[in-house]
């Protein structure tokens, strides 16, 4: 007996996942819970584990290929069997396709069972004809079905009495269906509209210089799709200019991430200002009990926000060694969705290119509010926070961004 190794569901909003490689190979014995795979998430490479005891047989499935959650990668056969058992697999594989197919082998066609007949002092089940006429019933059945339509008649009065109109069940089926037709139907314009959008879009880069796709990595999609959320959102920026030459001689002295540094003074600032650690959602404000600052780094190929939890109530050495091992996490692609998710406020650093004197950054889904640093100027360093109008104003704004740069010129206190 053969168990799938199917493509695993490692977030939840994991859709597919990418095959980096086979860590083992076909015919190697395997263990349960036993790492057999790597696969690359949205913003991550994980193990797969194996979920059965036994051999892994093939066919295996190509390393570097993208796969649907749920795909067959390959399969784990009986230990004991051996390569037998993988001669064994492809031969039920290729028995199921061909039922797939609707082929069966004549040798194993039985005749069509007839169906039974009812006994004869069974009565048929109540049948209606299209249009609710009983065929046959049990006395016992139609005494039941009188008692349902005195019911359905009173409900039908009670509708009418309501002004409701004269619709019977069967117009408040029509009603019903006409309703998921027209649903149904625009739906189908979506679609329509984003493959004519998509159309149009070819049409245009056609009509330039030759091309090429190049098909998109996991991490970028997730980025696209999360900005395409983002920009849904309500926002307005404001900026201050703030001198951070002692902030810097501080995070020196004391041998500290400067970046690191810029987020536990937001954490604090957003801790004395508790709107901006709340996030809007259609039931009311989500507010939430410590504060969890998102940092934008650049990766191998994007963007990543490790996250520092309870940036505002932790001790500076615990966060400094949190953040190394975060770093570490991004350097060898080992971060999971707990490391990036949930982070009630964001910071980006590009202070570290000089001639960007100000840039604007999106509010995320599930934030407030995003710091945008630029590089040092002339006459100070451009802060622009961007925010969700809907969470707060440009009132709240100005008091942040306030606060924030008297934090950053007396850092010692």
């Amino acid at each position: 007996m053969k168990q799938p190794v199917t493509m695993p569901v490692l977030s939840d909003t994991m859709g597919s996942g990418r095959l980096l490689r086979w860590l083992k190979q076909q015919g190697d014995s395997v263990a349960r819970g036993e790492a057999i795979a790597e696969v690359e998430t949205d913003k991550a490479v994980m193990e797969m584990e194996a979920f059965h005891s036994g051999t892994l047989i093939g066919p295996l499935a190509d390393e570097d290929q993208e796969y649907p959650v749920g795909e067959t990668l390959g399969w784990i056969g009986d230990e004991k069997n051996g390569e037998a058992g993988a001669e064994q697999g492809k031969r039920e594989e290729q028995k199921e396709e061909k039922d797939a197919e609707g082929q069966v082998e004549p040798d194993k066609q039985t005749p069509a069972e007839e169906p039974e007949k009812p006994e004869a002092d069974e009565a048929p089940a109540v049948q209606q004809d299209r249009f609710g006429k009983a065929k046959e019933e049990k006395p016992q059945q139609a005494e039941s079905n009188v008692r349902l339509a005195d019911e359905t008649g009173m409900r039908q009065k009670q509708t009418e009495t309501a002004g409701a109109g004269d619709k019977s069940d069967a117009g408040l089926h029509a009603s019903s269906t006409v309703l998921e037709q027209a649903l149904a139907g625009r739906a189908s314009a979506c679609k329509h509209k984003e493959s004519d959008e998509h159309t149009e879009l070819l049409k245009e880069i056609e009509s330039g210089p030759p091309y090429r796709i190049e098909p998109q990595l996991l991490l970028r999609k997730v980025i696209a799709g999360t900005m395409s959320r983002a920009v849904q959102t309500p926002q307005f920026r404001i900026s201050t200019q703030v001198d951070l030459t002692a902030f810097k001689t501080y995070a020196d002295a004391h041998a500290a991430s400067f970046t690191l540094l810029l987020a536990r003074a937001c954490a604090l600032t957003v801790k004395e200002q508790p709107d901006f650690n709340a996030a809007w959602t259609s039931d009311g404000l989500a507010r939430r009990e410590q504060v969890d600052v998102a940092v934008a780094m650049e990766a191998e190929h994007g963007l990543l926000t490790p996250v520092v939890r309870d940036a505002a109530g932790r001790p500076l050495l615990e966060l400094a060694e949190n953040w190394r091992a975060l770093k570490e996490k991004i350097r060898h692609h080992r971060m999971v969705p707990e490391d990036f998710r949930g982070a009630t406020f964001y910071l980006s650093n590009l202070g570290m290119f000089p001639g960007i004197v100000q840039f604007d950054a999106v509010v995320p889904p599930g934030a407030a509010a995003i710091l945008a640093v630029a590089a040092p100027g002339d006459i100070g360093t451009m802060l622009t926070l961007t925010c969700d109008h809907r969470v707060v104003f440009g009132a709240d704004a100005a008091r942040f961004l306030a606060a924030l740069a008297e934090r950053l010129a007396h850092p010692a206190e």
